[in-house]
């Protein structure tokens, strides 16, 4: 397991003591326990169990900690399939994944059949958590709220006949900051919770170690906020400035929860264009990690072009001038933090 960013519960003799469809409804007390500390560090949860699907609108009027779940499925196919609907719905890898049941026939049988998750016993959960570090930003303690308001925001453009329309009904704005002393443990986060839109190209302690290491250095932070919530910090660019105007980037890492139509490029395009980051070429390595080509086609649709024969990428500030950015996104630069 690489970063625990989603655990996925069993209902029945792990989380309730007995099985639900059988009348008992009495929840293990060091279950909820651990339920709601993970809440409070901003890892997501699921449930994956074999009932009823009816047994989901019931157990929501019923149970105050169903609220912990962004996503629920219950039926009686293989809890595989189950899984596997999750980690798709909410775009994880399995690698980021923790299954949780009681049953050592269960935990084995999902590790056979889904490579890279983790399946653990509560009390390995719970010895995880004892050690692990408690350091939480704001953006993780938000982040199940997040993506329930992401769950809101896909409801109504689903609701929306024109989705264009829709998109202009959110109200979404990206502020442009520079880097701040107090912004060091998200941009930590960023880089190492984030796969599919990271450079990737120093190691996360180096990278955070160049971040403090010179004035020259133009690191710039992005935030998001929409009518749904504040998504806070959901981007950084590090340059480092080969000459006046000349820059390469040393680290790029965009939140996957800008994944909608457009907004990562112009949250790409925006960190670029802020006055701190105006160079007439940048340059870049980018390096396949198994998940990040939808980063690769980000830098092309910024208006990177790689160079032949190498893993380098190079923008002309001509070229970036002329990316064209949808009118429904306001984009705002700020000299400082607000």
């Amino acid at each position: 397991m690489r970063v625990l960013k989603l655990v996925v519960w069993d209902l029945d003799e792990t989380i309730l003591t007995g099985i639900l469809e059988e009348g008992d409804e009495e929840v293990n007390p060091e279950a909820l326990r651990i339920v709601e500390q993970l809440d409070k560090r901003g890892v997501l949860q699921a449930l994956a169990t074999q009932n009823s699907p009816d047994i989901i609108p019931m157990a929501e009027a019923k149970f105050d900690w169903f609220k912990y779940f962004v996503h629920k499925e219950a039926d009686w196919s293989p809890k595989s399939r189950k899984i596997r609907r999750i980690l798709s719905e909410l775009e994880i890898s399995p690698l980021d994944t923790l299954f949780v049941d009681e049953d050592a026939f269960e935990r084995d049988s999902i590790v056979a059949q889904i490579q890279d998750i983790s399946a653990w016993t509560l009390s390995e959960l719970k010895s995880y958590l004892d050690k692990a570090d408690t350091s939480v930003t704001e953006e993780s303690q938000l982040r199940p709220q997040m993506y329930r308001e992401q769950k809101s925001r896909l409801e109504e453009q689903n609701a929306s006949q024109d989705y264009e329309d829709f998109l202009r009904s959110c109200d979404i704005e990206i502020f442009i900051r520079p880097y701040e002393p107090q912004d060091a443990l998200r941009v930590e986060e960023l880089l190492t919770r984030t796969h599919r839109m990271n450079l990737g190209v120093l190691p996360v302690e180096e990278a955070i170690e160049r971040l403090n290491q010179s004035k020259e250095n133009h690191v710039l932070i992005a935030e998001i906020k929409d009518k749904y919530g504040d998504m806070g910090r959901s981007g950084v660019l590090h340059l480092r400035p080969n000459d006046s105007e000349n820059a390469a980037i040393e680290s790029l890492a965009i939140s996957c929860r800008t994944k909608a139509r457009g907004l990562s490029l112009a949250m790409l395009v925006g960190l670029l264009r802020h006055p701190d980051a105006r160079f007439q070429e940048y340059h870049c390595r980018y390096i396949f990690n198994g998940t990040n080509r939808p980063l690769r086609m980000l830098l092309t649709a910024a208006g990177f072009k790689p160079e032949r024969g190498t893993d380098e990428l190079t923008l002309r500030a001509e070229r970036l001038l002329r990316v064209d950015l949808p009118e429904w996104i306001a984009l705002t630069y700020l000299p400082e933090s607000r």
